[in-house]
């Protein structure tokens, strides 16, 4: 049996949304649910506890920081990935001190995104090998 990622995505641009969702889905990887907004993402997280959860940074109605913010402080080990549009190195530095696997820049390579989700998933059966 070949276990797959399990994935939420959220973003606030519905077309960017379908197109990541089905290009993941097209490479085995399990969307199990998507939202809009940094509220959504902290709920959605909570309800399917996914292996990994890809979040916009800017959106209306609770942002990427917002989402990132809660989601770890309900589990330290949580996976989250940041997507954004804003360039900027202190930004990306800030994601990541602030516990962010990976933060990437729009537009990106949509095999980049599989790559990371593939890597961090691969990184956590690992851990969780060597904790039985």
């Amino acid at each position: 049996m070949n276990i797959v990622p399990r994935v939420i995505v959220v973003d606030d641009v519905q077309s960017h949304l379908d197109v990541v969702c089905e290009f993941l889905r097209l490479k085995n990887i399990d969307v199990v649910e998507t939202g809009s907004n940094g509220i959504e993402a902290v709920e959605l997280y909570e309800r399917f506890d996914p292996d990994i959860i890809l979040i916009d940074l800017a959106m209306p109605t609770y942002d990427g920081y917002y989402a990132l913010n809660k989601i770890l402080s309900l589990n330290k080990n949580a996976k989250v990935i940041i997507m954004t549009a804003i360039e900027d190195v202190k930004n990306k530095k800030k994601l990541s001190d602030l516990g962010a696997i990976d933060v990437l820049q729009k537009p990106f390579e949509l095999n980049r995104v599989v790559e990371v989700i593939n890597n961090a998933f691969n990184d956590q059966k690992m851990i969780s090998k060597t904790s039985d």
